[in-house]
């Protein structure tokens, strides 16, 4: 039989431990954080050797987000993390992202017929995206398709430019007219390898 005196002490170490579990998130923004033991891999050798794009990308990234909301206040900017790795026997390139305000995973598969990328990312919320992508020139250019905001149903470009071994930058664009005419974007990204 549980006392009076051992149920109160049991609340209070329930409480103490939930408080510690508030004060640790409050440390730490990132929902979550990507898995160490998760293995990077290898591109598969038989993969065609133009499916180069995402080589690049492949590991852990380090993310500075600026994102600018609609009604013209100034500016975020927050920190994010990004895993990038081969899976399914180094065919599909596998990216986990880790932010404050989203936590999702993206697939991506080679289309030799077509020379580009097509994948589905999905986030917390559940919604699954369609993506294709492509290199065009020295950028990588995917476009997220079908986004719906508030401002309508539109195409997301993010073009991967100033790509180097351990650092890349990203912008967004916006098309309401299915890729005829772009706007820009919301949001940009500054990424640097982490542990560079």
């Amino acid at each position: 039989m549980i006392t009076k005196t051992l149920k109160l002490a049991l609340i209070a170490v329930g409480f103490v431990v939930a408080h510690a579990a508030i004060i640790s998130a409050q440390d730490k923004p990132i929902q979550f954080q990507p898995n160490p033991d998760s293995p990077i891999g290898e591109r598969n050798e038989t993969l065609l050797a133009d499916a180069v794009d995402f080589d690049f990308l492949i590991g852990d990234w380090d993310v500075v987000i600026t994102w600018t909301p609609p009604n013209g206040a100034p500016p975020n900017t927050y920190k994010a993390k990004w895993h990038n790795h081969w899976t399914v026997n180094g065919t599909v390139v596998m990216q986990e992202w880790r932010g404050p305000y989203a936590t999702g995973a993206e697939m991506r598969h080679y289309n030799g017929r077509t020379k580009s990328w097509s994948g589905r990312n999905i986030y917390q919320q559940g919604k699954w995206q369609r993506t294709t992508a492509s290199t065009v020139g020295e950028n990588l250019i995917v476009i997220i398709e079908d986004v719906k905001t508030q401002k309508g149903e539109h195409d997301n470009r993010e073009t991967y430019y100033d790509i180097e071994k351990d650092s890349f930058k990203m912008k967004s664009d916006l098309s309401f007219d299915d890729g005829k005419t772009w706007v820009t974007g919301r949001y940009s990204m500054t990424v640097t390898r982490a542990n560079s």
